[in-house]
C-alpha cells in the first residue's frame, strides 16, 4: 500500500493493511544460553520436593517430625497424589524422609543422625555459596525490616508482636525455627513489598539450617533478643534501626552455620575481600 493511499484509507477511516511482505524480516541469532538463567521450567513433582526440604532447610520441620497426610499435603500444594509420591520418594531417596506403610504410615522427616549426614553434604558442596547467600539475605531482609517501619499497619504490628511472643517459650529447635520463620514472614507481609517477600523465601530456602540441637543451648535467648529489637524498631517506626537490627540477626545465624561447621570438621569459606 502506497503513502498516499494509505493516508485515504485512514482518512476514510478504514484501517491500512501491511501485509507480511512489505516488511523486511531479520533472522534473529541466538546467544549462547547464559549460565545462570534455568532453562527447564519445574515440574509439579519438584517442585512440591523444593517446598517439603525447604521446611527441612528452615526447620520447620525437625527430626521425626510427621508430615500431613498425603491427600492432606497433595490438596495443600494443589498436586495429585501421584505427583506427590514422586516428590516424596526422592526426598526418601536422598535421606530427608522415611515412609512406612499401613494404617499407621506416613512420611515423617528422618532422624538425627540422618538429617546431620544430609546438612554435612550438603555444606560440603554449598560451602563456597554461604557468603553469597547471607549477603543477599542481609540485603533483602535488612531492606524489609525498615520497610515494615515504614509501611506497617496497627493489625501488621499486632502480627508481629504475637508471633514474637510465641517464640518466647519454643525449647527443641523445630519448635524454635517454626517461631523464626513466622516472625520473618510477618515482618515481610508488614513491609507491603509482595517481590521482596518473594525474595525472601526463596533465599531462606536455599539455607539448610544446622540440626545440631546442641549449638542453640544459650543461643537460643540472643535469637530472641535480636528478633525484639528488630520488632521493637518496626514499632517505633525507625527504619535505620531496624534494617540494622535485621543485619545483625543474619550475623547471628552466620554465626550458628560457622559453628555447625567447625563441630562438623569442615572449614569455614575465608569471606570475600573488597578491593
Amino acid at each position: 500500500m502506497g503513502g498516499e493511499e494509505a493516508r485515504r484509507s485512514r482518512r476514510s477511516g478504514t484501517p491500512g493493511i501491511v501485509r507480511p511482505e512489505s516488511r523486511s524480516v531479520e533472522t534473529v541469532t541466538m546467544t549462547e544460553p547464559d549460565a545462570e538463567i534455568a532453562l527447564v521450567p519445574d515440574t509439579a513433582s519438584s517442585g512440591a520436593e523444593r517446598y517439603v526440604r525447604a521446611l527441612i532447610y528452615w526447620g520447620e520441620l525437625g527430626p521425626g517430625d510427621r508430615l500431613p497426610s498425603a491427600t492432606e499435603l497433595a490438596a495443600q500444594l494443589g498436586i495429585s497424589r501421584v505427583t506427590l509420591r514422586l516428590a516424596l520418594k526422592s526426598l526418601e531417596s536422598t535421606g530427608y524422609l522415611v515412609t512406612t506403610r499401613g494404617a499407621y504410615g506416613g512420611s515423617r522427616v528422618s532422624d538425627v543422625a540422618s538429617l546431620t549426614r544430609c546438612w554435612s553434604q550438603w555444606i560440603e558442596e554449598h560451602a563456597g555459596e554461604l557468603d553469597d547467600i547471607f549477603e543477599f539475605r542481609s540485603t533483602v531482609e535488612g531492606r524489609l525490616a525498615a520497610l515494615a517501619a515504614e509501611r506497617r499497619s496497627d493489625e501488621d504490628m499486632v502480627a508481629i508482636e504475637r508471633a514474637l511472643a510465641r517464640e518466647r517459650d519454643q525449647l527443641t529447635r523445630s519448635s524454635l525455627f517454626q517461631a523464626d520463620a513466622e516472625i520473618h514472614r510477618c515482618i515481610a507481609r508488614a513491609a507491603h513489598s509482595p517481590r521482596l517477600a518473594m525474595a525472601m523465601s526463596s533465599v531462606r530456602a536455599e539455607l539448610f539450617l544446622p540440626v545440631d540441637q546442641a549449638l542453640l543451648e544459650n543461643r537460643d535467648t540472643y535469637v530472641y533478643d535480636s528478633h525484639a529489637e528488630i520488632v521493637e524498631s518496626i514499632r517505633d517506626r525507625d527504619p535505620e534501626r531496624a534494617s540494622t537490627a535485621s543485619l545483625a540477626h543474619v550475623e547471628e545465624v552466620r554465626e550458628l552455620m560457622r559453628l555447625a561447621m567447625e563441630r562438623a570438621g569442615l572449614n569455614a569459606p575465608a569471606r570475600p575481600t573488597r578491593g
